[in-house]
């Protein structure tokens, strides 16, 4: 799938195949444009970004929690896609500082890995039993047929429910 990163096409900025970067390449899409996704990777339809940049913006509205989507092709020189999510969460500050209730979703395609990185603010409702369980029912297997946009989609939905505490 070809997909366009609004952000992306904005800044001129999508990382090729095999190409490495570094965190400080990675804009935050909230400086670029306001929006909650970056998606340097191209696996997220336009229709399923702005699907994403809205579930996200509400979620923002009813519970203050923030959620960043960020698809790449590889995570290197990083020594690994979590030290990856981590570095990334933190340069960005996602949630709300007093609070540390936001989330880094992470999609390194050419490594097959996700990463779900969680402020403390959110330890209670997104424990890693939880995060596990909602890669392993709605992102992984989407992954693995091929529909990186559906899972990514459905991955966000179950984490806003989750947060919502529906």
């Amino acid at each position: 799938m070809l997909a366009l990163c609004l952000a992306c096409s904005l800044i001129g900025l999508v990382q090729a195949p095999g190409q490495t970067i570094l965190i400080k390449e990675v804009p935050n899409p909230q400086n670029v444009d306001g929006t909650w996704v970056m998606d340097m990777a191209e696996l997220i339809s336009p229709e399923s970004e702005a699907k994403l940049n809205q579930m996200i913006s509400a979620l923002e509205t009813s519970t203050s929690a923030e959620i960043a989507i960020v698809t790449v092709y590889n995570t290197q020189p990083s020594t690994t896609p979590k030290a990856f999510a981590t570095e990334l969460f933190n340069a960005w500050g996602i949630g709300k500082s007093e609070l540390n209730n936001g989330v880094l979703f992470l999609v390194s395609k050419d490594e097959r890995r996700t990463e779900i990185e969680t402020g403390s603010g959110l330890d209670s409702r997104l424990p890693s039993a939880k995060i596990k369980r909602i890669l392993q029912r709605q992102v992984t297997p989407q992954f693995k047929a091929g529909n990186f946009d559906t899972g990514i989609v459905n991955g966000t939905k179950a984490l806003i429910t989750t947060i919502e505490g529906y």
